[in-house]
């Protein structure tokens, strides 16, 4: 695993317990729980039986659960194929507070992400967008920025990713109708952020 794909993952103060003594507390039903006073700052996730990893189907390895699930989640396009398909993209541009991940968005389009942040229980920010297949292009041979590709995009938004043992889960927090929108502090190469507490989540 090389450094692009080792920030802000793993343990460290505030990691969540597996025996589930963190902020998701497992019921019988096999639903999670909130412990009490957390209601209001964390986003509710189930865990349904034999749930199905969201990594699925990625024999790559190259991108993270955050962003690969808010790049698939937001994507417009898939194109099913057989045997894969020929217009299939999964790269990292990049390393460290640089890295920016690429998924494929049907021929023509592509999804970037880079991961923005993250808060004490495990959940991962990502910022991604949707970019002209050229614009991806671009940003691989190092004619353009990663802020610049970004800055270039459409369809910008923040995720957040849960990815517990049993827990696999996306939601949306923000959304960006415009470039300049988009926080600073959130578009490359800012530095990985360490978020004190949730954040809001947004409404569909």
């Amino acid at each position: 695993m090389g450094d692009a794909e080792q920030g802000g993952q793993g343990g460290g103060p505030g990691a969540p317990d597996p025996d589930g003594d963190g902020i998701f507390q497992p019921r019988d039903d096999g639903q999670l729980h909130f412990l009490p006073g957390t209601e209001d700052s964390a986003f509710p996730v189930t865990a349904p039986e034999n749930a199905t990893p969201l990594e699925e189907d990625e024999p790559e390895g190259t991108v993270p659960p955050s962003p690969l699930w808010a790049m698939k989640d937001r994507r417009h396009e898939q194109l099913p194929h057989l045997f894969g398909h020929p217009h299939r993209i999964r790269a990292c541009i990049g390393a460290g507070d640089d890295a920016i991940y690429a998924i494929d968005d049907g021929r023509r389009h592509c999804m970037l992400g880079r991961r923005v942040g993250a808060t004490r229980d495990g959940c991962v920010y990502s910022l991604v967008t949707r970019v002209p297949i050229d614009v991806y292009r671009s940003l691989a041979s190092g004619g353009l920025s990663g802020r610049d590709a970004f800055l270039a995009g459409s369809d910008a938004g923040l995720s957040g990713t849960v990815d517990e043992p049993g827990v696999s889960n996306v939601f949306d927090v923000d959304f960006y109708e415009r470039p300049d929108d988009i926080p600073a502090e959130y578009l490359p190469p800012a530095a990985f952020i360490d978020f004190a507490e949730d954040l809001p989540t947004a409404d569909r």
